[in-house]
């Protein structure tokens, strides 16, 4: 049986089990997925608001709604998607923590299975 680690989810509800052999897989996925999120933020951030295109009330308005609702307010559809590079960058890095504690106890275990081979009692 592969030997696995349970991942916490950042609010605490879940957890992910995670085969040590699936590490370098999903921190490669995780990664990707955050690159491409880092470029669509920013496009969104560079090239998603608007002016109001007629010069007229309506225009105007339409504008700004346009704009609160893409890339200003609060829920907005940038900080939305903020909030996801944000999940995403937590997973990738309790996966680089899952992988480090792997790598301490594989030492820790080749280090003792060493010095018990080379003890008189050992081999």
């Amino acid at each position: 049986m592969p030997s696995s680690n349970r991942i916490p989810a950042p609010n605490g509800q879940a957890t992910l089990r995670v085969d040590r052999e699936s590490l370098p897989h999903l921190r490669k996925v995780f990664d990707g997925a955050m690159s491409k999120l880092d470029q669509q933020i920013e496009l969104a951030m560079t090239g998603v608001r608007v002016s109001p295109w007629a010069g007229d009330p309506v225009s105007g308005n339409a504008a700004t709604d346009f704009n609160n609702r893409s890339v200003d307010d609060g829920d907005s559809a940038l900080n939305v998607l903020r909030a996801y590079q944000q999940r995403l960058k937590s997973a990738s890095d309790a996966l680089e923590q899952v992988a480090r504690e792997y790598r301490i106890v594989e030492s820790n275990n080749s280090a003792a299975f060493g010095a018990q081979s080379n003890s008189p009692m050992g081999g």
